[in-house]
C-alpha cells in the first residue's frame, strides 16, 4: 500500500465500469455480470480467465505478533476463515514488520497456474505515520492482496493504493464471496460479457508452473 494514487489504476478502474452494465445473474447464484467483471479485473485476468485463490476457505495466518493485526484480519472474515497459528505456514500468510520507509505495506504472493495461492508474505512498515488509516487500513489492505485481490481500486475505499476511507465496500464484499465460493482454477469466461482473445493461454490444468508476484 502506497501514499500516492496512481493514475493508472485509476483508468483501469475506469475501463472495468464501462465496460459492462448488465444485471442478468449466473446460473448457481445472486452474482452479476459486473461482480464477475470485476472479479476478472482483481484476479482472474493474471490467468486469462481462471480465478485465483487458496485451496481452503480456512486461510493459516501468522501475525507475526503485529499489534491487533488478528481484528484488522478478521475485518474480511465471512467468505473466508483464518486459523492463526504461531509458525510461519508454508501453505498460508505471514505477516513482518519492516524497518523500510518506501511503503506502507507490501505483499508478496505465489500461486500455481492451476490458480492455487501457495503463499504470501506481508511486509508492513513500522512507521506507518503517513500511512493513510495508519496500521488497521495497512494491515486490512495487504491481506486483501493476500486473499486473491490482485490490483488497486480508485473510488476512494480500502483497496485503493493509499487504503482510501479504509471501508470494506458491498463490491469488494461481492469479490470475495464469489472468489470463495468457487474452487481455485474456476473458468469464469461463459460469464463474461466479451470475448477474451489470447495466443497462449496462461493457466494449466497441473499447474506445474509456480507464478511469484509483488504488489504495494
Amino acid at each position: 500500500m502506497k501514499t500516492i494514487v496512481k493514475i493508472g489504476w485509476t483508468l483501469c478502474l475506469i475501463l472495468g465500469l464501462c465496460s459492462c452494465h448488465l444485471d442478468s445473474t449466473d446460473s448457481a447464484g445472486d452474482a452479476s455480470r459486473e461482480d464477475y467483471r470485476f472479479l476478472y479485473d482483481y484476479n482472474a485476468k493474471e490467468l486469462d480467465g481462471y480465478t485465483i485463490r487458496w485451496e481452503s476457505n480456512t486461510v493459516k495466518v501468522y501475525t507475526g505478533n503485529i499489534s491487533g493485526a488478528e481484528s484488522f484480519i478478521n475485518r474480511w472474515q465471512g467468505p473466508v476463515n483464518f486459523q492463526y497459528v504461531n509458525y510461519i505456514p508454508s501453505d498460508g500468510v505471514s505477516f513482518s514488520y519492516t524497518p523500510s520507509m518506501q511503503y506502507c505495506g507490501v505483499t508478496y504472493y505465489t500461486y500455481n497456474n492451476a490458480g492455487r495461492m501457495i503463499q504470501a508474505r506481508v511486509e508492513i512498515s513500522t512507521n506507518q505515520f503517513f500511512c493513510k488509516g495508519g496500521l488497521e487500513n495497512t494491515v486490512t489492505h495487504e491481506m486483501g492482496h493476500a486473499l486473491g485481490f490482485l490490483g488497486h481500486t480508485s473510488d476512494g475505499s480500502l483497496m485503493d493504493p493509499d487504503g482510501g476511507n479504509g471501508n470494506i465496500t458491498t463490491r469488494l464484499r461481492n469479490f470475495m464471496s464469489l472468489l470463495y465460493r468457487m474452487p481455485y482454477g474456476t473458468n469464469i469466461k461463459p460469464y463474461l460479457s466479451f470475448a477474451l482473445h489470447s495466443p497462449a493461454e496462461r493457466y494449466q490444468k497441473d499447474g506445474q508452473q509456480i507464478i511469484e508476484r509483488v504488489i504495494y
